[in-house]
């Protein structure tokens, strides 16, 4: 089985400074992410899965977060069976996030605070988290589970250093718990971009973050690189 950790907003200097073991697996670095004019969500994860870059194509439509990929246009399409939880651009829970959206313009509206913001993060997570644990016992081939944590908490909060090292320590202990259960299957872990502190709030970082459970030299890939070595390496139709 493969398994992908699609970590929203990782970010590979704060990772490091911390020495997150389990996110760091044994092999790690940094993405290239100069392709792309600025590092958008749903672009990098469209183009990640797609393997070409698709930010022209979808900043050219009306509604960018609108946009989604058939299987047949992803890595998926070398996969008898695979499941997918909340990625940008394929099986995004829009409703979700139109709330995410909504909570953080509000609060720099003063019409709610970080709390309520946190919340809505921390409930959804849970909710995917359980999902993702639960869809790992199954025998498909691909299990591909995202996770916005780091990302949404880190733009009201990645300047406050001990608040994200408790975020970054969720996401350490899912990839534990993926690690010891699952170590006969490769497991990728994945950024989008990664933050920088902007005062006690947080911005994306030029720079994306990768990890695998296996030994191997990527250097500093692109996110357009990794469909042709998934597909290359795991495919099964």
């Amino acid at each position: 089985m493969l398994i992908i950790l699609g970590y929203d907003g990782l970010e590979y200097d704060f990772v490091q400074k911390h020495d997150f073991k389990n996110l760091k697996q044994q092999s790690f670095g940094k993405t290239d992410l100069s392709d792309f004019s600025q590092p958008r969500t749903i672009v990098i994860w469209s183009s990640f899965m797609a393997g070409k870059n698709l930010e022209k194509e979808i900043l050219a439509k009306p509604v960018m977060w609108a946009s989604k990929l058939k299987p047949q246009d992803t890595f998926l399409k070398n996969f008898k069976s695979h499941f997918t939880i909340d990625v940008p651009g394929f099986s995004y829970i829009k409703e979700q996030h139109d709330l995410e959206r909504k909570l953080l313009k509000g609060f720099f509206d003063k019409k709610n605070d970080v709390k309520a913001f946190d919340k809505c993060a921390f409930d959804h997570h849970k909710r995917i988290k359980q999902e993702f644990f639960k869809e790992l016992e199954s025998s498909k081939e691909l299990v591909f589970g995202y996770f916005n944590l780091a990302d949404l908490v880190g733009h009201l909060s990645f300047g406050l250093n001990a608040k994200m090292k408790i975020i970054y320590q969720e996401l350490d202990d899912i990839a534990k718990q993926v690690q010891e259960k699952y170590s006969d299957s490769t497991i990728l872990i994945i950024s989008d971009h990664g933050m920088k502190a902007i005062g006690k709030f947080g911005d994306h970082s030029n720079h994306g973050f990768w990890s695998l459970n296996r030994k191997v030299d990527l250097g500093n890939p692109k996110p357009t690189d990794f469909a042709s070595l998934i597909s290359k390496n795991f495919k099964s139709v």
